[in-house]
């Protein structure tokens, strides 16, 4: 008797898990803020479960009128734990919800230059009349337009620090490097 009420319980979890799965698929991650993405999670989770509140109450205790005073943190334990070794959206979702996010800065200015070497460094004179150089490493929304439309224009540089080594000072350096741009028309 034990035995077949793991295996059913088993198969509640896995149930949940696979629905689960398949709503946390659909979210947006690159898109939607950290905080959002957890509440997606929360929903996506108890939507699945609430078909099966009867067997979660009588087996893990789980009562789905009380997921906000503590049930809710045991479901999640609970599919979370399945999610995690058979649901690779639920691993990118941790990933992007856990990940530090790297201060982002912008510089305002007109594109003076492009120095094409190994990368693209982008020179931007900006509001006080000082060059400034920021490396296009990445793809960044508007990078295509980048090049076509030229210097001269004006617009916003959005950019995260990074070090990157430089094999002439043989040392790590922090460089600008774009994350975005906006055309100022």
């Amino acid at each position: 008797m034990l035995a077949t009420t793991l295996v059913q319980a088993q198969d509640v979890l896995d149930s949940i898990s696979v629905h689960s799965c398949d709503c946390i698929s659909k979210l947006n991650l690159k898109e939607m803020p950290k905080e959002k993405l957890t509440i997606e999670m929360g929903l996506c989770m108890m939507q699945a479960a609430d078909p099966y509140s009867k067997q979660l109450k009588a087996t893990y205790g789980i009562d789905m009128a009380k997921v906000d005073k503590g049930d809710g943190e045991k479901l999640g334990r609970l599919v979370g734990l399945k999610l995690a070794s058979n649901c690779s959206s639920f691993k990118d979702l941790i990933s992007v919800i856990t990940s530090e996010d790297q201060p982002s800065f912008s510089l305002e200015g007109t594109i003076t230059d492009f120095v094409i070497e190994q990368f693209v460094t982008i020179v931007l004179k900006d509001e006080d009349g000082r060059d400034q150089k920021i490396i296009w490493l990445d793809y960044f929304k508007n990078s295509e337009k980048l090049l076509k439309k030229g210097k001269n224009k004006n617009v916003v540089i959005e950019y995260e620090e990074r070090e990157l080594y430089n094999p002439k000072y043989e040392d790590y350096i922090k460089y600008k490097v774009a994350t975005g741009i906006r055309y100022e028309e």
